[in-house]
């Protein structure tokens, strides 16, 4: 039998078809799949982009009803009723920090400390803030966050950091100690005091 004898015959054959069938699973999975997934993901992109598309011309066709629904509302909520009262900074603050504890009792919580960090003046407003800090399990952590959220005077939330020192299968009932920083808005006398 020669060298080439095994190019021949049945095992000739039998070599022909699995390089063939080696070629074409190549071509199949280095370059047909590829292109087809590349294809795939883009017609997937497209329709996403579509349905975004139509989503934002829903929203700006909203847009003259709310226009015309917030000239036709009488001022009811002017700037002053939803902003910090007190005629200083320190008095906004005093209040800010009396509405807390209000709102952490009422959840059921108390608060470990409370830092009243310096006033920010802000074009025609004065940021006044507090840094808080409370041991409480989560539900009444929630409780106290949407107290916050739903006070007509609007108090936002701003840099919270939660930290438990055990993880364990009932979360819930473990206090979290948590701080964050509560802030509201006075207007700025017109004389620049503070």
């Amino acid at each position: 039998m020669t060298a080439d004898a095994w190019l021949s015959g049945r095992r000739g054959q039998a070599l022909a078809v699995a390089v063939g069938v080696l070629a074409l699973a190549l071509a199949w999975f280095g370059v047909v799949d590829p292109v087809r997934s590349w294809f795939g993901d883009r017609a997937v992109m497209l329709e996403q982009r579509q349905a975004l598309l139509q989503r934002m011309h829903q929203v700006a066709a909203t847009l003259p009803a709310l226009r015309a629904a917030a000239k036709a509302k009488p001022e009811s909520a002017s700037a002053l009723e939803i902003m910090l009262p007190g005629s200083s900074d320190a008095v906004a603050a005093a209040d800010l920090q009396e509405r807390i504890q209000k709102m952490a009792a009422a959840a059921g919580a108390s608060l470990t400390a409370v830092e009243t960090l310096p006033p920010a003046p802000t074009g025609a407003w004065h940021k006044v803030s507090l840094r808080i800090s409370l041991n409480a399990p989560w539900p009444v952590l929630m409780q106290l966050v949407r107290s916050i959220e739903q006070s007509p005077t609007r108090i936002l939330i701003d840099d919270v950091h939660f930290h438990s020192a055990s993880i364990v299968t009932r979360p819930t009932v473990l206090p979290v100690q948590a701080s964050m920083v509560l802030y509201g808005f006075r207007p700025a006398e017109r004389g620049g005091g503070s």
